[in-house]
């Protein structure tokens, strides 16, 4: 890469994460369709800059920037105990306790819930969609010649697959479902990729 290609890369992955920041500020106060066309106008102008600057090659390294800084946006207010990035979680007082214990067993229950949310959509929603991928690449590879474009079709598709389910997840309210889609999900691209 040149060094005009370097600055081409460094505005768009810029480019990209603004395009990120709007998109998270029309989620938590939706009703600002410019500021969503603008956002998406941005995330893709940025895969597009970076197809330019490296071929393929561009287009997996920004996605794995972008997602990585997703990933952060999803685990920061996870561990904080909020359902999700925007809904704090709804906590029952326990009846017949003390205040101060009924607040430890709040917190404690939190942070817990918080946790376990980060991991359905972090860990679990990854292991989901890498083996999707891994199913997809099966499919997609040639029998001769040379599998490195299927591997990173597969390798895009798995990102995307990985937000997609991070946010699917994240939408649902109730933990139990959510609990059981992740493991049935995980179920099936386990099977699709090894059997």
């Amino acid at each position: 890469m040149s060094p005009t290609d370097y600055i081409f890369a460094t505005l768009a992955a810029l480019g990209g994460l603004l395009g990120l920041a709007l998109l998270y500020s029309v989620w938590r106060k939706p009703g600002r369709p410019v500021m969503l066309v603008v956002g998406w106008a941005l995330v893709l102008s940025s895969l597009l800059v970076w197809f330019m600057v490296n071929m393929d090659r561009g287009v997996a390294q920004i996605a794995s920037i972008l997602m990585l800084v997703v990933a952060g946006l999803i685990t920061w207010p996870g561990l904080l105990g909020t359902n999700g990035m925007h809904a704090p979680i709804r906590i029952r007082t326990i009846e017949n306790t003390p205040p101060q214990a009924a607040s430890i067993v709040q917190k404690a229950t939190a942070v817990g819930s918080g946790i376990w949310t980060f991991l359905l959509a972090g860990p679990v929603a990854g292991v989901i969609s890498f083996y999707a991928g891994g199913a997809l690449l099966r499919v997609t590879v040639p029998e001769t010649g040379n599998p490195a474009n299927a591997a990173v079709g597969a390798f895009l598709f798995s990102l995307v697959a990985w937000a997609l389910l991070s946010t699917l997840l994240l939408m649902e309210q109730r933990k139990l479902h959510r609990t059981l889609y992740a493991l049935g999900a995980c179920a099936v691209a386990l099977a699709a990729a090894f059997i």
